[in-house]
């Protein structure tokens, strides 16, 4: 879209001069949080994270390189936005009545549909993809870390270094199966290393220990666990291969550390059951 490409990324615009842009004579003709401009084939995003109190209260946010965002109440775009069909372009503000950041190109990542609430859906923000230590050092500019901290937090993104000690230190076996040879568990993020900060990024208690088919069925969300470390199996696994993987609807954690929960309550609202792009 031509109007689009004049946009810079990073630069802040508000609603009437982007309503002049794509030719509308006032700016309640863009007002809606979806839209999309006359005559093209693109979806616009108008988010806004810390809502103002009398509108309804959607779970919207960005996350490093990832943009986490409901759907509406009535469902009106669920089928369009899952389709993945339309070039989607994302404006972002942290506050209502502030001006929008243009993000730029949003790719569908994940989804999952709802009848009787927003459905949520995950995207990748194409044009601010970030690799590991660019996301590392975005974190922790302000300070000068030592090289050791910045390798640490790097090793931590494939479950190695001080985390998986700490995963170590905390389950010692697999905490579904009870699995005990350690060379051969996995130390796994529940909040996503992506997602996560960097005090998450190392925090032992942001794991699960797994044998390798349960860490590979947690981090793609086809399992999880509820507030009781009950295990959660995903409908999006047929009965036959639950058996083929030796899942046990009545597995639990082998234990529930308090801190563990929140992540774990992260982990069922962003990554349980999702369905993959």
């Amino acid at each position: 879209m031509q109007n689009l490409d004049s946009l810079a990324l990073g630069k802040t615009y508000d609603r009437p001069y982007l309503a002049k842009l794509w030719g509308y004579d006032s700016f309640n003709a863009i007002s809606r949080g979806v839209f999309t401009p006359r005559n093209e084939s693109v979806v616009i995003f108008f988010i806004t994270k810390e809502k103002q109190e009398s509108l309804t209260q959607y779970e919207d946010h960005i996350e490093n390189d990832l943009l986490f965002w409901e759907g509406e109440k009535r469902h009106g775009n669920d089928e369009r936005i899952s389709g993945g069909r339309d070039r989607i372009y994302v404006f972002y503000r942290e506050r209502h009545h502030q001006d929008f950041t243009f993000e730029g190109r949003a790719a569908l990542k994940s989804y999952r549909l709802y009848s009787d609430r927003p459905s949520k859906f995950c995207f990748r923000l194409v044009d601010q993809a970030k690799d590991d230590a660019d996301i590392v050092a975005e974190a922790i500019r302000g300070y000068a870390p030592e090289s050791t901290e910045r390798s640490a937090l790097i090793a931590s993104r494939v479950g190695q270094g001080h985390f998986r000690e700490e995963s170590l230190r905390i389950w010692q076996r697999c905490c579904v199966s009870g699995f005990t040879k350690q060379c051969i568990l996995i130390a796994s993020h529940i909040k996503p290393w992506r997602s996560a900060d960097n005090r998450e990024r190392l925090d032992g208690y942001n794991s699960l220990l797994l044998a390798p088919t349960y860490d590979k069925l947690f981090d793609k969300g086809y399992i999880g666990f509820d507030d009781n470390g009950l295990i959660l199996i995903s409908g999006k696994i047929s009965r036959d291969d639950i058996a083929r993987t030796g899942l046990d609807e009545n597995s639990r954690l082998v234990k529930t550390p308090e801190p563990t929960m929140e992540y774990l309550r992260y982990h069922r609202q962003y990554v349980f059951d999702l369905i993959e792009s």
